[in-house]
């Protein structure tokens, strides 16, 4: 994934690991986005607080299958041992490409009364890992040897103010992020307005902006109340499937041409598994940008 970094515009494709004890369908499905233009496969960490595989799993089967991964990976369903235990265990797997993140709620997710864990805050989190790739931990002790994570965490164009994102992102970086992925964007001017600020302040990194495919009225208004998510009122005024999803297409194109030049690449939120829409956008980006 760093090597792709330097070389073209990423696509990164998110998936949702099922909740089952193989994975032969879900990985089939990765390899058909990898042969219609995806570059990376990030695999999600219990989204929502619901049961799914652990992402260390399939993660370790898409990278013995030579698929380049980004696995997500949070901390509020950890504490500190297992956190720790994990992350050894990823590497020790060939899983070297992470992305941080806090997570959802686990008591919005299968099991309500599951308890919220906050050994780490998510600053402490990324210093673990950046100590990690020294051969340390936050307790000081020596590992048997050096990992060598790629790491990086996430941004929101709408939670806070510009300058408090920039602030929290430097923070990160200074703890060893490489890269950022946005919360989806269906409006890049809100984005171009981040960055005239960004360009000034932010330390040098690689910017990853997510992309939401809008297939149906239904599924909107579901992923309308997902956290991090935010889909403009505009969208949510159209009763039509088949006119959302040309007009959800069209505010991805634009994102694309508007910010080509800016960002490193483009990450698919899991709200589309349709192969061909995948491969639209991927020829897109090729196109577009080459």
């Amino acid at each position: 994934m760093k090597e792709k970094f330097e070389k073209h515009k990423l696509l990164i494709l998110e998936t949702i690991p099922p909740r089952s004890v193989t994975v032969k369908k879900y990985i089939r499905f990765c390899e058909m986005a990898i042969n219609r233009g995806v570059d990376v496969i990030a695999i999600t960490d219990l989204p929502m607080g619901k049961v799914k595989i652990s992402p260390i799993a399939p993660a370790h089967v898409l990278c013995e299958n030579n698929i380049d991964i980004l696995m997500h990976f949070t901390r509020t369903t950890r504490n500190i041992i297992r956190i720790e235990g994990d992350l050894l265990a990823a590497h020790m797997l060939g899983v070297n490409n992470i992305l941080i993140l806090s997570g959802d709620d686990p008591s919005f997710g299968t099991y309500p009364f599951a308890t919220r864990v906050d050994d780490l805050s998510i600053y402490e989190l990324f210093k673990l890992v950046k100590l990690l790739n020294e051969g340390k931990d936050l307790a000081g002790n020596r590992i048997c040897g050096n990992a060598n994570f790629y790491f990086g965490g996430v941004f929101s164009l709408y939670e806070k103010a510009a300058e408090v994102t920039i602030e929290r992102m430097n923070k990160k970086i200074k703890n060893g992020s490489s890269f950022f992925v946005s919360q989806p964007i269906m409006e890049p001017e809100i984005f171009l307005r981040f960055w005239d600020i960004a360009r000034k302040t932010l330390l040098p990194t690689k910017l990853v902006l997510s992309l939401i495919v809008l297939e149906s009225v239904e599924r909107m208004m579901y992923f309308s109340t997902v956290p991090g998510i935010f889909i403009p009122s505009f969208y949510k005024n159209i009763n039509d499937d088949n006119i959302l999803y040309e007009l959800s297409l069209e505010a991805i194109f634009n994102t694309i041409k508007l910010t080509y030049e800016i960002v490193s690449g483009y990450y698919i939120t899991a709200t589309t598994k349709n192969l061909d829409t995948i491969e639209k956008i991927a020829r897109y980006i090729k196109n577009f940008c080459s």
